[in-house]
């Protein structure tokens, strides 16, 4: 059984709670297209409902996708019925080797334990030449207003012995190294800069919700506490939660070629 983090949970909201504004799509997705290439067979990990395997199945790429989740599986296939998926785990893919021009994942990695293992899977099934296309939608730039708020989250937690965050790869530093000792040439297009404006008193009222998953395996008891000290924290650093924030953010694709 994998110890990935599961998505069953998620299937019903994900879609209303992890958009893809379509003007950012309008340059993400031919973006992702123009790196995978002509002719290529994809493999997306980590597919989820196909909030990015359906626009580039829509555009003619040969896709497949996968994911760990039925559920999340089952909404994909509502959505696009002619879709290829699998249900497989990314530590050991149902896939011959050097069967695909292409692995794409999207906000995937993070929630990987064995993500390093599951990189080797990747070139294993990878044709010679073959790419890890690795895709961050929102990337920060800089010391963003929402990093800094889970960053105060995540220490409270770990300050009252409770480790908290993404089990996976936390930083892309650490991903890019990984994959520059298996071998990868590395590159990166960063497609577009734009900035996102939230209200904090919404962004508190979302994470309390525990939409965000890194929230998931948190005791209720040690949760509310945090969330009095989050609220509290903000409202100290910010002068009132009925801000707008805007912080800056980049479609960015990250592209491991194998040798």
């Amino acid at each position: 059984m994998s110890n990935s983090r599961q998505f069953d949970r998620a299937a019903k909201y994900y879609d209303q709670t992890r958009l893809l504004p379509e003007s950012i799509a309008k340059h993400g997705i031919p973006a992702i297209q123009d790196v995978i290439g002509p002719d290529a067979l994809v493999l997306e990990v980590g597919a989820g409902t196909g909030r990015v395997s359906i626009p580039l199945l829509q555009r003619g790429v040969d896709l497949i996708g996968c994911d760990l989740s039925s559920q999340m599986l089952g909404r994909f296939r509502e959505k696009f019925s002619g879709a290829r998926i699998a249900r497989a785990d990314a530590t050991s893919l149902p896939f011959a080797a050097n069967q695909f021009d292409a692995v794409l994942t999207v906000h995937v990695l993070h929630l990987i334990p064995s993500w390093r293992e599951v990189l080797r899977e990747f070139r294993r099934v990878l044709a010679p030449g073959g790419a890890h296309i690795n895709v961050s939608t929102a990337a920060e730039v800089g010391d963003s207003v929402n990093g800094r708020i889970h960053q105060f989250w995540r220490g409270w937690m770990k300050a009252h012995g409770v480790k908290a965050g993404h089990p996976g790869a936390r930083e892309r530093t650490e991903l890019l190294q990984e994959l520059r000792s298996l071998g990868a040439d590395l590159s990166e297009v960063e497609v577009i800069r734009f900035t996102e404006s939230f209200n904090l008193r919404e962004k508190l009222d979302r994470f309390a919700s525990r939409i965000p998953s890194e929230t998931w395996d948190i005791p209720d008891t040690i949760f509310d506490e945090s969330m009095k000290e989050l609220r509290a924290w903000v409202n100290a650093e910010y002068g009132t939660l009925d801000q707008v924030i805007t912080d800056e953010v980049r479609f960015l694709i990250d592209v491991a070629r194998f040798r």
